[in-house]
């Protein structure tokens, strides 16, 4: 069985790094794979490329490379042309269709998920946490009741097994607790860089991490989507829906990485510069932190009180000693609390973000959705 992808967003971070994966990692090789992987669509906000017999490796990389031109592309305006162009291409049992989502769009997006879903026999897989998390819970539970069918595992700790768990948790009828971790790869390098700050003579500034962590690609487009905890509830809500749990954003306690006015400003540049102004101010709760053996960790938890959840992401001081406060770099954990796992599920640390992680999981996604996948031969 040949599986045919359609990355959407295959011109940003994730989705060049995918496209050079699955080229250069083999997944097309059908000497090695029994279910070999065939990019048969790209698109990115403004172009799309869909051959149904495959996109070649140099079309595929001048498409990544934004030229167009090179790789015969043409322009759309809506994502549903994306379907049409699948649903009129060739296809054969010999097949499966799976549209990639590695956008960070929000409505029209849900719209697509929704429309893949509801009008086609494809499948998704998604590591755009805005079509199950931003919308109601109705629609969440309408694009993931197919787990054959929606892929949605990168959503969280870059695709880590905090998903796959919660899934397999509720399925076996094993009640959860507790949740409790960092979420944010972000977030946590934030917060392990400023733990060495050493004084004047060293400083750490809050800053300069900030604008390293967007540099490397570590952030989202918008690095306050991750300094607002805004990521961080997201991914929340996600586990708490997976848990069956009829949650949204509103129900989320939040308290942002840095004071809300910093999150006003639209202009990534301008944001960036203005974080000088919190330098002192973090170096001299770091440095609290530290005289009571403590450090800063920005965590995500969910408490079920009853039958009640209570959500809550925000900074807090953590033991140094802590699983938590013993984190460095991106690195992400959490802590699942049920009724077999009384002293709690460990899951990491693993990596909780960078564009080859998240693309690496995006392929594991992938390989669920197969039907008839089989061992290597």
């Amino acid at each position: 069985m040949i599986q045919d992808v359609y990355i959407i967003g295959a011109t940003g971070n994730v989705g060049k790094e995918l496209v050079s994966q699955i080229f250069v990692r083999g997944d097309t090789d059908s000497n090695r794979h029994v279910n070999p992987t065939r990019i048969v669509g790209l698109a990115s906000s403004t172009h799309t490329l869909y051959l149904h017999e495959g996109i070649s490796p140099d079309q595929a990389y001048a498409f990544t490379g934004k030229r167009y031109g090179d790789a015969h592309a043409d322009t759309y305006i809506d994502h549903g042309e994306l379907i049409d162009r699948a649903r009129y291409g060739f296809r054969n049992g010999g097949s499966t269709l799976v549209f990639v989502d590695v956008t960070p769009l929000k409505q029209e997006m849900t719209k697509f998920h929704l429309q893949v879903i509801r009008d086609t026999p494809y499948g998704l897989v998604t590591a755009n946490k805005n079509p199950i998390a931003s919308s109601d819970y109705a629609v969440f539970k309408e694009l993931t009741a197919n787990i054959r069918r929606y892929g949605y595992r990168c959503s969280v700790m870059a695709g880590a097994e905090a998903i796959p768990f919660i899934r397999d948790a509720r399925d076996v009828n094993d009640p959860i607790y507790s949740v409790k971790g960092c979420l944010s790869g972000t977030n946590g390098f934030i917060t392990s860089e400023l733990e060495k700050y050493g004084g004047d003579e060293n400083p750490r500034r809050l800053s300069d991490i900030v604008r390293e962590a967007h540099k490397i690609g570590y952030t989202e487009p918008h690095p306050r989507d991750d300094l607002s905890g805004i990521d961080v509830a997201r991914k929340l809500v996600i586990i708490a829906r997976s848990m069956g749990l009829s949650v949204g954003m509103e129900n989320v306690l939040r308290e942002g990485l840095v004071p809300k006015e910093y999150l006003r400003e639209d202009d990534v540049l301008k944001f960036l510069d203005n974080l000088v102004n919190l330098d002192s101010d973090f170096a001299e709760r770091m440095a609290n932190a530290k005289g009571h053996g403590s450090t800063l960790r920005y965590v995500a938890s969910i408490d079920m009180q009853g039958e009640t959840p209570v959500l809550e992401v925000s900074l807090k001081e953590v033991s140094q000693e802590n699983l938590l406060g013993m984190l460095k770099g991106t690195k992400n954990q959490v802590v699942i609390t049920t009724k077999t796992f009384s002293d709690g599920y460990l899951i990491g640390p693993l990596p909780g973000a960078g564009i080859d992680v998240t693309a690496q999981n995006v392929r594991r996604d992938l390989l669920y959705l197969l039907s008839d996948r089989r061992d290597h031969p």
